[in-house]
């Protein structure tokens, strides 16, 4: 929104200004050479001038409101249109372009019928100043015609002044013609300034924690909606920056809930989480998302195709997925003819976590449904790749204990 607004603004300074700018300088040199020809056909130019700007001022005040509204649909209608077309990839993969074509079709023709709204406008606008300047300078060639035939004037004079009639309100036309820009600007001004001078949200960002990151927690317990009993209470544990951590304990210990907390995915009903001494609650929702893989123990395959799968709507990694791939015994050709076992489902989303090539990995069972030979390819992998990455795993495994670099036990 703030960079449509400059971008308005951008068009006043560049179309607008040199025209007012040439306005005050053309208009006194004009009038100056016409006092010097006839103060007559000088006078006419001087008492009608004022007629435009004091008519397109009023034209403006009487429709000022339904012109600033119609003015901030259109732009409201504008962002929609490009919200809607760059989701196209994503709601083509949900199978959900039908409605967004609808809803597209809708948007168009309300765009349609705010964009002649505002065109009406500026044609008026523009009629009046053409109607008013073609009066001016008609009322000028007549004076001076019936002057001419009576000889009270020069033939040499009289043309001259016929000459310059035009260009004299030419300015005042081109500024007429660029009314809706100035409607544009005006309205742009107002939000920028409305945007400067909000008080800023004091939101703690991302961008300056240190990668990768230690994870701490404090005090923090959850309880699930319609629970009265918490699945973790006061839970105080600090995970190391840059290092694999096993979390362990029965089912039902809370391991999955304690990653989901660590994840964003659910908010702590007490207590905070830090990631490097930043509370997680004061962050970016977004940019904290980007920094962290969740592997769920039941990784959801979309339906879309796997590359879309794997890259989950970002820019895929084409040269690393193979080498992931390999790695795991996965073979894409596999997938199409025949149905996904959940061992290779966990494998995929194993491969998505990595793809996303963020600091801090957590992972919920992710060799539950492996043979011994399979977990140790997985845990191959996990070692390659745990280079500057804080690795979270929760897990019943020995190999993946034995893997880790600390073991917590809930």
């Amino acid at each position: 929104m703030t960079f449509d607004a400059a971008q308005a603004l951008d068009e006043f300074f560049i179309k607008v200004l040199p025209n007012v700018a040439a306005t005050v300088i053309l208009l006194p040199m004009f009038l100056m050479g016409a006092l010097l020809t006839d103060w007559l056909t000088a006078a006419i130019l001087l008492v009608t001038l004022p007629v435009a700007p004091l008519l397109l001022f009023l034209i403006g005040k009487a429709t000022a409101e339904r012109n600033a509204r119609a003015w901030v649909e259109l732009q409201k209608l504008n962002g929609d249109f490009k919200e809607i077309l760059s989701a196209v990839t994503t709601l083509k993969m949900f199978g959900r372009i039908d409605a967004a074509a609808g809803k597209l079709k809708l948007t168009s023709e309300k765009s349609s019928a705010a964009t002649l709204e505002v065109l009406k406008l500026a044609f008026v606008s523009s009629f009046a100043l053409e109607l008013i300047t073609t009066l001016a300078i008609a009322l000028v060639a007549v004076t001076l015609g019936l002057r001419l035939l009576a000889g009270a004037v020069e033939f040499e004079a009289a043309l001259f002044l016929l000459i310059i009639a035009p260009e004299f309100f030419a300015p005042v036309r081109k500024l007429g013609v660029m009314f809706h820009v100035v409607i544009s600007a005006k309205l742009a001004l107002e939000r920028l300034e409305s945007f400067l001078v909000s008080a800023p949200v004091k939101v703690a960002g991302v961008e300056k924690l240190k990668l990768p990151p230690e994870i701490l927690l404090e005090n923090v317990s959850y309880t699930y909606p319609l629970k009265k009993v918490a699945v973790l209470r006061e839970i105080n544990l600090r995970i190391a920056a840059g290092k694999i951590t096993a979390i362990i304990g029965e089912s039902g210990s809370g391991k999955s809930t304690l990653l989901k907390l660590m994840a964003g995915l659910i908010l702590p009903t007490s207590g905070e989480i830090f990631f490097s001494e930043l509370p997680t609650s004061k962050m970016q929702r977004a940019s904290l998302f980007s920094k962290i893989a969740y592997l769920p123990q039941n990784p959801h395959l979309f339906d879309a195709t796997l590359e879309e799968n794997f890259s989950m709507f970002n820019r895929l990694d084409t040269a690393k997925l193979p080498e992931l791939l390999g790695a795991l015994d996965l073979n894409l050709e596999l997938f199409s003819t025949q149905k996904i076992s959940r061992g290779q489902l966990q494998r995929l989303g194993l491969v998505r976590a990595l793809l996303k090539d963020s600091p801090v990995i957590l992972l919920d069972e992710p060799t539950a449904n492996l043979d011994a030979e399979t977990e140790l390819k997985v845990l191959t992998l996990l070692k390659k790749y745990s280079s500057r990455r804080t690795i979270v795993i929760s897990t019943h495994r020995a190999a993946v204990m034995e893997l880790a670099d600390a073991t917590i036990e809930l």
